[in-house]
C-alpha cells in the first residue's frame, strides 16, 4: 500500500487570507460611505435637511408661499390651480399670466431661488414631470409655478404621499410652519 499524500495548507491559507482581506475592504467602504456622503453634502450649497433615519424633510405646505402663472391660452387656469393649491395648504398670494413670450410645453416649470430648493421639491410631487428651474442668487425667496400646455390637474393627495414616501422624504408637521425651506434652517 502506498502512503497517504500530505496536503499542503499554504494555498488554502493564502486563499482564506485573501477572502478575509477582501471582506474587510468591502465592509470598510460600506461603513465609511455615509461619512463621505455627509462630508460632501456639508460642503455643498445644495445640501438638504434630513431627519433621523436619513429622510429628507420637506417643508409643510403651510410654510410655502408661491406664485402661480399661466403660460397657456386657457383662461382661468392659474386662478383655479392657485385655489387648488390653497386647499392643499399652500400660500398663493398671487396668480396671473406668464410673460407672453414664455411657452411651457410640458406640465409646468417650477422656478425657485437658492433658498427654495426643498419647497420646489415638494411642489414637484404635486406637478409630476414638471421641469425644475433653479434661478440665480438674486431670486432669493422666489418660488413660481408656470403652468404648461400639458397641465390638467394637480396630482391626487394619495399619489403625492406615495411619491414623497417612495423618495425617502417626509413632510414637516403642520406645527412647523415657521420653518423655512432653506437648507441652512436645519
Amino acid at each position: 500500500m502506498s502512503e497517504p499524500r500530505k496536503r499542503r495548507p499554504l494555498p488554502a491559507l493564502i486563499c482564506l487570507l485573501a477572502l478575509v482581506l477582501l471582506t474587510a475592504v468591502v465592509w470598510w467602504r460600506v461603513v465609511h460611505r455615509d461619512d463621505a456622503t455627509r462630508a460632501k453634502a456639508a460642503g455643498s450649497s445644495k445640501a438638504t435637511c434630513t431627519a433621523q433615519g436619513g429622510k429628507t424633510v420637506l417643508p409643510n405646505p403651510a410654510a410655502v408661499t408661491l406664485t402661480v402663472l399661466n403660460s397657456t391660452q386657457r383662461a382661468g387656469l392659474a386662478r383655479t390651480t392657485a385655489q387648488s393649491l390653497q386647499q392643499r395648504g399652500f400660500k398663493v398670494p398671487s396668480y396671473t399670466n406668464d410673460a407672453p413670450t414664455v411657452h411651457v410645453a410640458g406640465v409646468a416649470e417650477i422656478r425657485y431661488g437658492p433658498d427654495q430648493k426643498l419647497a420646489a421639491q415638494l411642489l414637484s410631487y404635486y406637478f409630476p414631470t414638471a421641469k425644475q428651474v433653479a434661478l440665480d442668487s438674486a431670486a432669493t425667496g422666489k418660488l413660481v409655478v408656470s403652468l404648461g400646455a400639458k397641465f390638467s390637474k394637480l396630482a391626487a393627495v394619495g399619489t403625492v404621499n406615495a411619491a414623497v414616501s417612495g423618495a425617502n422624504a417626509t413632510v414637516a408637521p403642520p406645527s412647523a410652519t415657521t420653518v423655512t425651506a432653506s437648507p441652512s434652517a436645519c
